[in-house]
Parts: structure tokens; C-alpha cells; sequence
């Protein structure tokens, strides 16, 4: 991963042991939270690990949205088969 402040190019990793589907839904968990975010609507991680219907309620609610990326990014969620996301 590279970030560039300025003048300075930092270079670092980050390892993790994600598996390939562990690292799809924590990036599709992000993108979710963020685009919703962009929407002024706050979605609170911890509920949304632990508790099934809110999560679903969430998902539907970007599946059904007119925003774009958030409607994709829902999709994509589904196409991960993020089966607790759905009631």
C-alpha cells in the first residue's frame, strides 16, 4: 500500500490472516459504511455484526437505494454471499 502526503511517498504493509471471502466482506463492510455515510446515515459496526435483522434492514435499504454505488455496492455484498447480512 503506497500513501502520498505531499512531497514524502511512504511505502507499507499490512499483513493479516484474512482469507480471500474475510477480506471481500471486511472491504465490502467499509465501502458499505462509507457511501452510507455520504448519505448523512451512520451504520453502527458493532450492531452490524451482531445483530441479523438490523443488518438485513441495512442491506435492503442499499439495495433499494437510487444511489448508484451504494445499490452495487449492496449487490456486490450479496454476490459474496454474505449470508448473515440477510434474515
Amino acid at each position: 500500500m503506497t500513501t502520498r502526503s505531499s512531497d514524502a511517498c511512504i511505502h507499507y504493509t499490512v499483513e493479516t490472516d484474512l482469507g480471500d471471502q474475510e477480506r471481500a466482506q471486511l472491504i465490502a463492510e467499509v465501502d458499505l459504511k462509507w457511501l452510507f455515510a455520504g448519505q448523512g446515515r451512520w451504520i453502527d459496526g458493532a450492531q452490524l455484526h451482531t445483530d441479523p435483522h438490523y443488518a438485513s434492514q441495512v442491506l435492503q435499504s442499499a439495495i433499494h437505494s437510487r444511489v448508484g454505488s451504494l445499490h452495487d455496492c449492496a449487490l456486490a455484498m450479496q454476490e459474496h454471499k454474505l449470508a448473515r447480512y440477510f434474515c
